[in-house]
């Protein structure tokens, strides 16, 4: 019986996961303060916000040649610019502009979000928002996807390990970033069906095999 149930047993053993692999090449995660003051980049976008004349606000992207076009100010070169100084620069002269009233000023990072999420694409997130809040604007894994194996793309190289999306600090998103959400291994998504059917087997060879 035990010759029988080792070809079982072994087929079990290679579909869990983690029993094979390759190693990958990682970048270390960057600091909190180079992640919030990278410039801007084409694609992203400056989102302004008028207390006094709403009509002014609105979305305004950066071109493919680092520049956009802003109410009152017209045409403005962004790219290069560490963002504290663009934003700082664009408070002063809206200050110019526009008087007793507050101008917000959201500088927001385009991401590509792939894999087993529900609704994969291109996303703007602000500074304040996180891995996990960006997976939240396209819905969420999907039923297959594997939270615990989220990897963070930048340049085309992974930057650190895979997320750990419980963690405290989380690494802050780029302008060009990717976000990875794999699929479950196939033992994962039918282990239960494998272990049942395993169960069944065993049943039927310990059956055949009693006097």
């Amino acid at each position: 019986m035990n010759t029988r149930l080792a070809p079982i047993a072994f087929a079990v053993l290679l579909s869990l996961p983690g029993t094979t692999g390759s190693a990958q090449t990682v970048v270390p995660v960057d600091s909190e303060r180079g992640a919030f003051e990278a410039p801007l980049a084409p694609g992203d976008v400056i989102q302004l916000a008028f207390w006094r004349e709403p009509q002014l606000g609105g979305d305004f992207p950066v071109d493919e040649h680092g520049t956009v076009v802003l109410p009152l100010l017209g045409v403005r070169t962004v790219a290069q610019r560490p963002a504290s100084e663009l934003r700082r620069t664009l408070q002063d002269e809206y200050a110019q502009q526009v008087r007793n009233q507050e101008v917000r000023i959201t500088l927001l990072r385009r991401v590509r979000i792939l894999g087993a999420v529900k609704n994969p694409g291109l996303y703007h997130v602000d500074p304040t928002m996180t891995v996990v809040d960006a997976l939240a604007l396209a819905g969420g894994a999907t039923e297959q996807g594997k939270m615990k194996g989220v990897r963070l793309y930048r340049d085309g190289k992974q930057v650190g390990s895979p997320l750990d999306l419980n963690a405290r600090l989380l690494p802050q998103l780029r302008s060009g970033d990717q976000i990875v959400v794999p699929e479950r291994s196939w033992f994962a998504r039918n282990g239960v069906y494998v272990v049942a059917a395993g169960i069944s087997a065993v049943g039927i060879i310990v059956a055949r095999a009693a006097p």
